[in-house]
C-alpha cells in the first residue's frame, strides 16, 4: 500500500525529543548537572551562613529548593528549545516536504525530494509507535518519521507488522 505524507518541523522535533528521552547519556547529564548545582548552592549557603551573611545564605537555600523542585522541568524546556533551534538551522529545507512510503511483502520503498530507495525487511530494526507518529528505525541508525495524522495508521501498522519487524508501542510517551 502507498502512503503519502508531509514532514513538518513538529514531526522532526517529536522524533528528536523521543530519541533524547531514550538516551542514557542525556539522563546522566541531567542527573549530574542537577547534583552539581545543588551541591554548589549548598556550599555557598553554608559559607554565607557561617560568615553571618544571612540574606545570601537564605538566597542560596532558596536556590537549593528551587533546583530540587524545578530543575527537571527547566532542563526539559531548555532541551526542547535547543532542538527547535537545531532543526530550524539544519533541517528547514525538509519542512513541508512530501514523502511517500510504499509497503511490499519483503520491503518498503521510500521517496522524497532528495531521492528514493528500497529498504529490505532485514534492514528494519524496529517500529516505534507513539501517540502521534511511527518511527521506523533502520539497522543503519537512521529512521523514517511517519505522522499518523496524515496516513491510515491502522493499515500502516498492519503492513509493517507483515514485514515481521519488532513493533514497540509507547502510546503514553510524552516529553518530560
Amino acid at each position: 500500500m502507498k502512503y503519502s505524507y508531509k514532514i513538518e518541523k513538529e514531526d522532526l522535533l517529536e522524533f528528536q525529543l523521543y530519541t533524547a528521552s531514550k538516551s542514557e547519556v542525556l539522563a546522566k547529564k541531567r542527573r549530574n548537572n542537577r547534583a552539581f548545582l545543588v551541591a554548589v548552592s549548598i556550599l555557598f549557603a553554608g559559607y554565607f551562613f557561617s560568615s553571618d551573611e544571612v540574606i545570601m545564605g537564605i538566597y542560596f537555600s532558596v536556590m537549593v529548593i528551587l533546583l530540587v523542585l524545578f530543575y527537571a522541568k527547566y532542563f526539559s524546556w531548555k532541551q526542547k528549545l535547543n532542538y527547535r533551534r537545531f532543526l530550524a538551522a539544519n533541517y528547514s529545507s525538509r519542512f513541508g516536504m512530501e514523502e511517500t512510503l510504499e509497503t511490499f511483502p519483503t520491503k518498503i520503498h521510500v521517496k522524497d525530494n532528495f531521492g528514493e530507495g528500497d529498504v529490505g525487511a532485514s534492514e528494519l530494526k524496529s517500529v516505534v509507535e507513539v501517540d502521534t507518529h511511527f518511527f521506523i528505525n533502520l539497522e543503519s541508525g537512521s529512521s523514517l518519521i511517519v505522522p499518523k495524522a496524515n496516513v491510515n495508521a491502522t493499515q500502516l501498522k498492519s503492513d509493517l507488522a507483515r514485514l515481521k519487524v519488532q513493533m514497540d508501542e509507547e502510546l503514553d510517551w510524552s516529553w518530560k
